[in-house]
């Protein structure tokens, strides 16, 4: 759990492949540091490509790290960003 001190809510946007999103989301919810409070499907599950926006707390250090090491792990056709940096 996060230190109450130090927590801050931040965006965060995948856009990829359908296949990666549920699994992006459940890895950035179990980073050290990292609670996943919501996440919304803003495109058609149907589609190949979705954008999934994410809202998590934690301390900015383990926000950056978790986001950083995610998306370096995945593939050139999706993407892992914090839109609040």
């Amino acid at each position: 759990m996060c230190d109450a001190a130090r927590v801050a809510e931040y965006r965060v946007r995948f856009e990829g492949p359908h296949a990666l999103a549920s699994p992006t989301a459940v890895a950035l919810a179990d980073a050290d540091g990292v609670d996943l409070t919501s996440s919304v499907l803003q495109s058609d599950p149907a589609d190949e490509i979705v954008v999934l926006d994410l809202e998590v707390r934690g301390d900015a250090e383990s926000v950056r790290a978790a986001v950083e090491r995610i998306h370096d792990s995945l593939p050139a056709a999706a993407s892992l960003t914090n839109s609040d940096h």
